[in-house]
């Protein structure tokens, strides 16, 4: 929490003479110093920021993330370094120039601007939202749910498997609560992300599996022809999967939110998608017909909302 602690300290210098109403050079010379380790602390703070992106792309190589996540951790250290930027020009003006600082500070004690106010809640939002990005990236973990294991070649969660998926999801559910305490008077989004996989071994026309996933695609479309793409109906085949999987993580994910306490508003973005035949791991050689390729993955992050 190192970020967070060094900006808290910035703003220890900040001392406005209520009271008397009026400028003091005392409080010229105290808010210059406090724009200077503002200014000071945004460049380290944009260093870092500046990392988060290579960062995230090296564990993406590294095959550690996926795509989606990448994307995540780009997006936000971006917003970081905007709202850095907006503020430096502020800064920068205020702190070279004595008779700019003088009339915002007048306009601060009377109570017609809050600049002051602003760039310290922005600066301390700032370095908390790094640090949210940082531990997403260093906790980062993909969890894969194997077919075998759960569907028993089809999509469908077994009743005698539903207890063995909620003890698998369970602490990584708590896990989630335990972090989105941590971020007291912040509005959080928990990002959960499910993908279903297939293989590319063609479903036999004959079973029961086929049947069935033909039913969910006339949900779609009535263009029987689908039947007869055999990607197609892997894809199929995998969005059931991630639809299976999502439906139940979203139902003790809510049952969980009551736990989540100290933080101004939760926002639960559940996305569940089917990656038909595509590979879940770029690094991995697969065959046509793999068991390692009828899978499904899920991943979480907390994230400022």
């Amino acid at each position: 929490m190192y970020f967070k602690k060094s900006v808290a300290g910035l703003f220890l210098p900040l001392i406005f003479c209520f009271s008397c109403g009026k400028v003091s050079k005392k409080m010229i010379i105290d808010n210059k110093q406090l724009f200077e380790n503002l200014y000071a602390n945004d460049q380290k703070t944009l260093e870092v920021a500046n990392k988060v992106d290579s960062l995230a792309k090296a564990k993406l190589e590294d095959g550690e993330i996926d795509d989606e996540i990448e994307k995540i951790f780009t997006m936000n250290a971006l917003l970081v370094q905007k709202n850095i930027a907006a503020r430096d020009s502020i800064i920068r003006l205020n702190a070279t120039n004595d008779k700019v600082l003088k009339e915002t500070l007048k306009s601060d004690l009377k109570g017609e601007t809050n600049v002051f106010s602003e760039l310290r809640a922005k600066a301390i939002d700032d370095s908390l939202t790094l640090v949210m990005i940082q531990e997403g990236i260093r906790n980062s973990s993909i969890y894969k749910i194997p077919n075998e294991v759960v569907f028993a070649g089809g999509y469908k969660i077994s009743e005698k498997n539903v207890p063995k998926m909620q003890q698998f999801f369970e602490p990584i559910l708590d896990s989630i609560v335990v972090s989105a305490n941590r971020y007291i008077n912040k509005k959080l989004r928990i990002k959960i992300v499910v993908y279903g996989y297939a293989d590319a071994d063609p479903i036999n026309p004959k079973s029961k599996l086929y049947t069935e996933i033909g039913q969910s695609l006339y949900h779609e479309t009535v263009d029987s022809s689908l039947l007869n793409n055999s990607s197609r109906l892997n894809q199929e085949l995998s969005r059931l999967r991630a639809e299976e999987v999502g439906s139940l993580v979203n139902t003790m994910i809510f049952q969980k939110l009551d736990y989540i306490t100290g933080v101004k508003s939760v926002f639960v973005d559940l996305r569940k998608e089917g990656k038909g035949e595509e590979f879940p791991e770029n690094k991995i050689k697969y065959n046509d017909i793999d068991a390692r390729r009828r899978i499904v993955k899920f991943y979480w992050k907390i994230l400022p909302d």
